[in-house]
């Protein structure tokens, strides 16, 4: 069972559609097993896109209940309450499989002042990791979407993972991001979570044909070859799979460059998980 947090202080990247692909694919592949446990998909960003996409995107308004939840994840949270099932609720992904990736129930006025909130209470980075012990091994992986930054929302995420997985868009200032959540990463090890470790690094929107793309993933194969995943290219499908409220793998054909992305980031992340 893993706890995985797509991080990045940087916007834009793709955290949030990696975090509905990965969720859904691993999804697909546990329901496969006898016995399988669901996925659970949690969205710690205060715009909810992850939540938003997962519950039918801007072309349907099933959102709109699990996002002005009375009795809601952020709440939960913030108050010092453990997770309960009356909290989880399946979402529209994968399209295509009767197995679904749970959601929290979640209210977005709530979330906006959650870091706020959880910097009052005592062992302000604990709350998420006492929040999921009454449910984590309902679970065979949480996937945790996490706001572009360094705060509390993200340190909360780090301190209740088993790894992390970190989305860069290869871009002239990459590098330095990256060093600066790696840095992130090794303190978190050193001062509340030693058993943390780095999944892998995602190019993310990736245009091969832009030659300062191809300077950047140089330097990150010289750097850290060991630790890239395989990459997310810059595709319209993708993005319209998500705007339409789709995981990749009910929206492409299985011939497409956009499907292919997805599947081998998926079989990536299982190889290194070592749950193939």
């Amino acid at each position: 069972m893993a706890i995985i947090s797509l991080i990045n202080r940087k916007g834009g990247v793709g955290k949030s559609t990696i975090s509905i692909n990965l969720a859904a694919g691993l999804a697909t592949r546990e329901s496969r097993k006898p016995n399988s446990k669901p996925v659970l998909l949690i969205d710690m960003d205060d715009q909810l896109s992850a939540t938003i996409t997962a519950m039918g995107g801007g072309f349907d308004q099933a959102f709109v209940p699990v996002i002005t939840a009375e009795n809601n994840y952020p709440t939960a949270l913030a108050n010092g309450y453990g997770a309960t099932d009356s909290l989880i609720i399946d979402s529209l992904i994968p399209r295509k499989r009767e197995e679904k990736v749970k959601l929290f129930k979640t209210n977005k006025a709530a979330m906006e002042g959650l870091e706020a909130q959880l910097k009052t209470r005592d062992e302000a980075a604990f709350q998420l990791t006492y929040f999921l012990e009454p449910i984590v091994n309902d679970f065979a992986h949480i996937i945790i979407d996490n706001p572009p930054s360094a705060g509390m929302l993200p340190m909360n995420s780090l301190v209740a993972s088993t790894h992390v997985l970190i989305p860069i868009e290869p871009d002239g200032l990459s590098l330095i991001g990256l060093a600066d959540i790696l840095r992130m990463v090794e303190n978190v090890r050193a001062t509340t979570n030693p058993d943390l470790q780095v999944l892998g690094i995602i190019p993310s929107r990736f245009r091969m044909v832009r030659r300062q793309a191809q300077d950047v993933i140089g330097d990150l194969e010289k750097l850290y070859g060991h630790l890239l995943l395989p990459y997310i290219k810059d595709l319209a499908e993708i993005s319209s799979a998500t705007t339409a409220g789709y995981d990749v793998f009910s929206w492409a054909s299985e011939s497409s460059q956009s499907y292919r992305c997805f599947s081998n980031l998926v079989d990536a992340v299982v190889g290194k998980l070592g749950d193939a």
